[in-house]
């Protein structure tokens, strides 16, 4: 028997990779204790806050859970004076180590005991099930291996609703009914962090598909349409007029979006979480289009 918990944070495509890792850890090791950690969402709000059950109706166990409310109260003034919930087992006398995917565990979950770098991020690490005692996984586990490994499983919990407003309910109908393609354009933070792709990586993609189907159309998906509709030449979505730009669906209805995405039957596969999520949990996919992958994100 041993602890394990994983950390949440982030917006819905990262809580959904951390979910995916947390069930397979679950799966793998049936005799332990597995669980989510949510005081981050507890002391902060990013995006639209934890979507998981609101988004999916999946209920995770969560380490919250484990103490009564005062108790917990207490624990989230430590964390609010620096302390993670791993340091705090730590201070209890607990064993407990760490495992962590990025370097950013000092920022958001500082540790003075034991901690495991992993080699890469979004890498599948098999291995990782067969730690003993009580770890703590600091990581998105951004990798389609934890998936496909339980995909049976994972795919029914992974429902999103039915879509039932007119709008999402033509562009659902005109996915299914053409040869359709996503298209999803990562603006905002990435450009920001220099992590969006350069217009030119669309349009070689889309200068592909269009010669292996000239009927293909494509469905565009982004944060900042109205960028993609002034660059649509450098992006090359001026090379057909198959083109429909989904709008609308913001907020608390982004995850529209993803759903959407995960229609289509081609699939521009990127750097973004939520494109790639949308990848892995896409049942009507038969063909896939590799921008610019990073590490681990084989398709």
């Amino acid at each position: 028997m041993g602890l394990k918990i994983q950390f949440l944070d982030g917006g819905l495509a990262n809580q959904t990779f951390q979910y995916i890792f947390y069930r397979w850890l679950q799966l793998e090791r049936p005799d332990d204790d597995v669980f989510m950690d949510d005081s981050y969402f507890a002391l902060n709000t990013v995006h639209n806050g934890y979507e998981l059950e609101r988004v999916f109706g999946v209920k995770p166990r969560m380490i919250s859970d484990c103490f009564e409310p005062d108790v917990w109260e207490q624990i989230l003034d430590e964390k609010r004076n620096g302390k993670s919930i791993p340091q705090l087992f730590l201070d209890m006398n607990e064993e407990m180590s760490m495992v962590s995917e990025t370097g950013n565990h000092v920022e958001f979950n500082p540790f003075n005991g034991h901690v495991l770098r992993a080699k890469a991020v979004n890498t599948y690490y098999p291995e990782l099930a067969g730690f003993n005692g009580n770890w703590y996984y600091h990581g998105y586990w951004i990798n389609k291996g934890y998936f496909l490994k339980y995909k049976d499983i994972l795919s029914k919990e992974l429902q999103f609703p039915m879509i039932t407003d007119f709008k999402n309910k033509k562009y659902e109908d005109k996915i299914l009914s053409t040869n359709s393609c996503s298209v999803h354009i990562r603006r905002g933070d990435f450009v920001d962090l220099n992590w969006s792709l350069p217009p030119e990586a669309f349009k070689q993609a889309i200068k592909k598909v269009l010669e292996a189907a000239s009927n293909v159309t494509f469905f565009v998906f982004s944060d900042d349409l109205n960028w993609c509709k002034e660059h649509d030449e450098e992006l090359g979505l001026n090379l057909t007029s198959r083109v429909v730009y989904v709008e609308g669906n913001t907020g608390l209805d982004s995850f529209r979006d993803l759903q959407l995405m995960s229609m289509c039957k081609w699939y521009f596969v990127s750097t973004s979480s939520f494109d790639y999520l949308g990848y892995i949990l896409n049942k009507n996919l038969e063909y896939t289009v590799t921008l610019a992958l990073a590490p681990g994100r084989e398709v």
